[in-house]
Parts: C-alpha cells; structure tokens; sequence
C-alpha cells in the first residue's frame, strides 16, 4: 500500500472505531469521504491488524478488501452524508436551536 493510502487508511480506521461506538440509532451518517479510501481497498488482499479488524468489527484474518467493503455497505445503504459538526454522533433532534432574539420573540 502506498504511504498516502496507508496515512487515509488509518485515519478511516480511527473514525470507523469512533463511529461504530455509538449506538447505531444515535450515529450519524458515514462520511463521504470514506469512499475513496474504500474503493482504493477493493483488491488489497493482505490481511489486517488485529486492532483494524475490531476497529471495522471484522473476524480476525479480514483484509484491508474485506474493510473496504464493510465501508462501502455502510456507506450504499445511507440516503444523506453526514455534517462535520455531527459526526459521529448526530444531535438531539429534540435539541433547541439557539437564535439570537428568538426566545425574547417568543416571550412577548
């Protein structure tokens, strides 16, 4: 694996972990951005770390293909992608949004 690819590799990982962490009704939508690092795992058939397999929730023995598709599955079965400011956990939807002014609106 190139350097670069190994560098975007990691970095999926430790979002995937953080991600994967939360419970599934709470997390946000996986970011787009994962797709080009899945693609790039396609055909990479050496096999994982055993921390990158618990990392992607894979047996140990998994390749970085078997990761790559893991993404992918996540990422086909979403029908929006994910904010910055709501990864990996999406807000409350019962959250009030705070606008300047709004409340003193609502208080008159």
């Amino acid at each position: 694996m190139h350097p670069a690819q190994h560098i975007e590799f990691n970095r999926l990982a430790q979002e995937m972990a953080a991600w994967r962490a939360v419970p599934a009704d709470d997390r946000s939508p996986a970011p787009g951005w994962w797709w080009g690092p899945a693609m790039a795992l396609r055909h990479a058939k050496q096999p994982l770390s055993p921390e990158d397999c618990r990392k992607f929730g894979l047996p140990l023995g998994a390749s970085f293909a078997d990761a790559g598709n893991k993404v992918m599955a996540f990422l086909a079965a979403q029908r929006s992608l994910t904010r910055p400011s709501e990864f990996p956990k999406r807000r409350s939807k019962h959250r009030p949004i705070k606008i300047a002014g709004l409340y003193a609106m609502a208080a008159e």
